[in-house]
């Protein structure tokens, strides 16, 4: 074993005399071998090493992943006391590297492991460091790019050569998909290969770089170009690196984040940043927590010329980013920090000790922040936490949705309780209300809540469950009928899919106002409110549908535009040619109408969509709507986003008795922000027909034609397994046998004869 540290060593001190970078930059593999070292010196439980009285085990290592291409193992550290047991206590989130060439951020990140470790070389410190580890989890991930950080500190490759790019951004996925790293050493970008890290994240990841995108430098250094360093990825999460920092967020609740950068622009060097001021000011719903929490952060951090602080402010690009992400979808406010100027590289020690040195006020504040501690000095307390609980039992509740009024909007994913049933919201001198709520339990409301800067807001709350109900169900399926049959049931805050079969089923569900929606191929689609308040029998008659409007969008003949660039590509509708539908539209939305859908009388019908949508949440409306010369009925409506896979939606509707009925469809947007719209599949419109099922229409598309015909002979000849509709409507002649009289029969309709 020493033999080999040895020869590790050695190693290390080869690669960095080879190396432009100081040897105060800490490469992977020291990042690597520090880490398992500190691990066993504070993390072992048996022999508890801690400065602090009484601590227990103070660090804990997790390996969190691979990254995408080398797959190379990157770890988060856990500092607390009793950093080993998984306790009920706010977290906080430092993200030191994510670009490759910033390591300015790694330094930072080690060196606040260290300080936490090693308290008594700084006794100044050491009531705030307790303090923090007592109260809190402080979690480090030193890097999350160690595939970039390799790049940049240099390797060895095959012939043998030394080989650096400290330039290089980002991981090494191979983009081209050659099987070669395609990297250029000599400048800023031009790298073939890598996905910029901080832009692939879900959250407005389309308005990032696409591959090979050009870059045209900044307004403050228009000079500075680096081609395809920002590239998105081919997906949101398509990177390992993305992917497992998102889970460790969504899984670890934590209430507060800072992610280490550095700007070799100079664009935006020393900064602030934070979510989000985007177009047409429009503010994150936690704006009056985040901005001020950022300025504070900001005036704690001087300058490297000596000559003020960092600036602070709010993001305005729509990128992809972490920060953005991390707050709207995992509910940690994440602050970007670009640590030094664009010498983002220096070699002089006491540079880079200094650069360390005035950043770790700023991180501290905001851990203090984070754990409600302001001692000696320290920020405000404006917050409020709780435990959700069963009124029933006592036992706390997991996901309960948090909501607060003043600081709610759809870009937000809800604020869920924890394992422990634990909320704890960041607040600001006002005065807030609260509402709980979980599927199977009465909502609770907390009005008015005044939080303190001096103390702690701590609200507790028992929620009641409510009574469970029996529904029996007897369903009643047509002949032939064998496919499976989902029951989807649907409430607020709770949607879920049941398998129910043809006779009686039985289902248990809270007391409560349901949607139930009944499909099965080619069986008309029951969407029925349910209102549970004492146990249930119900009974649904299930029938194969006929066809009002069915199109898959080989076309949009049938179709009249009203206003926009409506147009099909692919099979699909699209809302518009370019990436984004257009803004504000005061004459008409961008809208289609469908051509007339004449009935001698009123029907029930069902729409069915298969589509994706994304919209600027709760400004713009994607809406589809039924309308006459007499009246109009709005069917549904869209406020936010489901861009991925296609996704099904049923909505339930009578259509009059009218030869001028039409379907219409369009987005109504504001001024600023435009998504990607609309993209739809399929529509159909279907309808309950008085008839068992239309005779020689066997490929269910309303009509009969030759490719029935040839579905028939198959059926005949054994070459297919026919469906239970494809049965029904086989029997042309409905004379319960399927045979060639029945192609003749149908041969004779498309004929006329």
């Amino acid at each position: 074993m020493i033999y080999y540290i040895l020869c590790l060593f050695l190693s290390f001190q080869i690669l960095k005399s080879d190396s432009p970078l100081s040897d105060r930059y800490h490469t992977y593999s020291e990042i690597d071998s520090i880490l398992h070292e500190l691990n066993q010196e504070f993390g072992d439980t048996l022999n508890v090493n801690s400065p602090y009285p009484n601590s227990g085990p103070i660090f804990k290592l997790i390996e969190l992943g691979v990254s995408n291409q080398d797959s190379l193992p990157f770890w988060a550290v856990k500092l607390s006391f009793n950093a080993h047991i998984d306790e009920d206590e706010p977290r906080v989130l430092i993200l030191g590297q994510c670009h490759a060439e910033e390591i300015l951020g790694v330094e930072v990140s080690m060196e606040l492991i260290e300080r936490f470790l090693r308290p008594e070389e700084h006794p100044a410190d050491f009531q705030s460091l307790a303090g923090i580890l007592y109260s809190s989890e402080i979690w480090i991930v030193p890097t999350h790019n160690p595939e970039g950080l390799s790049v940049v500190h240099g390797w060895i490759d095959e012939q043998e050569n030394w080989v650096q790019d400290v330039s290089y951004r980002k991981n090494k996925t191979d983009a081209n998909q050659n099987g070669i790293f395609d990297y250029d050493p000599i400048g800023y970008g031009n790298d073939l290969d890598g996905v910029d890290l901080n832009r692939n994240y879900p959250l407005n990841w389309m308005f990032g770089d696409q591959y090979l995108e050009t870059d045209e430098g900044c307004s403050s250094n228009p000079s500075y170009v680096s081609n395809y360093d920002y590239y998105r990825g081919e997906a949101p999460f398509s990177e390992n690196e993305i992917s497992i920092i998102s889970k460790l967020m969504l899984d670890y609740d934590f209430i507060l984040s800072i992610a280490y950068h550095s700007s070799r622009s100079g664009c935006v060097a020393e900064r602030v940043i934070y979510p989000w001021n985007w177009p047409g000011a429009k503010l994150a719903p936690d704006y009056q927590v985040i901005q001020p929490l950022g300025q504070e952060i900001a005036e704690l951090t001087p300058k490297e010329v000596g000559n003020g602080t960092y600036h602070f402010a709010a993001s305005g690009s729509m990128r992809g980013n972490a920060h953005d992400w991390s707050y709207s979808q995992a509910g940690s406010i994440q602050y970007l920090i670009e640590v030094g100027t664009s010498n983002m590289q220096p070699d002089d020690v006491d540079l880079i000790e200094n650069t360390i040195e005035r950043n770790l006020p700023g991180a501290f504040h905001l851990m203090k922040r984070a754990a409600g501690i302001n001692y000696p000095t320290g920020p405000d307390k404006y917050q409020i936490k709780g435990i959700v609980s069963d009124a029933s039992n006592g036992m706390p509740i997991e996901g309960v949705e948090v909501e607060i009024a003043q600081m709610s909007g759809g870009v937000l994913a809800p604020r869920l309780t924890n394992k422990f049933g634990r909320y704890h919201r960041l607040l600001y001198y006002d005065s807030f209300d609260l509402k709980f709520s979980k599927h199977g339990y009465y909502d609770s409301y907390y009005d008015n809540f005044v939080p303190s800067a001096e103390v702690v807001g701590q609200y507790d709350v028992q929620l009641d469950p409510k009574p469970e109900f029996n529904i029996d169900m007897m369903i009643d399926v047509p002949d032939y009928h064998s496919d499976a049959i989902v029951l989807n049931v649907k409430t607020d805050n709770y949607s879920e899919d049941f398998s129910v079969f043809s006779g009686q089923n039985n289902l248990n569900l809270p007391e409560g106002l349901y949607t139930f929606t009944i499909i099965s191929d080619d069986i008309f689609p029951i969407v029925q409110e349910v209102n549970l308040s004492s146990d249930l029998e119900l009974e649904f008659y299930l029938d194969w549908y006929d066809i009002l409007l069915d199109d898959d969008f080989i076309d949009i003949y049938s179709w009249e535009n009203m206003c926009g660039e409506w147009n099909v590509q692919n099979g699909k509708l699209l809302s518009q040619y370019d990436l984004l539908y257009p803004n504000y539209t005061p004459v008409c939305p961008i809208r289609i109408n469908s051509s007339d859908i004449a009935l001698d009388e009123p029907v029930n019908a069902v729409l069915k969509l298969d589509m994706m949508y994304e919209l600027e949440w709760d400004k713009d409306t994607l809406f589809f709507d039924l309308f006459n010369s007499s009246d109009s009925l709005r069917i549904a409506s869209f406020y936010d986003q489901d861009w991925g896979v296609n996704q099904s939606y049923y909505y339930g509707i009578e259509i009059p008795q009218s030869d001028d009925n039409k379907l219409s469809l369009g987005i109504v947007s504001d001024i600023t922000i435009g998504y990607r719209g609309l993209s739809l599949d399929a529509l159909s419109l279907v309808y309950d027909p008085p008839y068992d099922c239309l005779k020689g229409d066997l490929n269910h598309d309303g009509y009969s034609q030759v490719t029935d015909i040839v579905i028939l002979l198959d059926i005949i000849l054994n070459e297919i397994s026919p469906s239970g509709f494809q049965l029904c409507s086989s029997d042309k002649r409905e004379d319960q046998n399927i045979d060639i009289l029945d192609v003749i029969s149908i041969l004779n309709q498309i004929l006329g004869e």
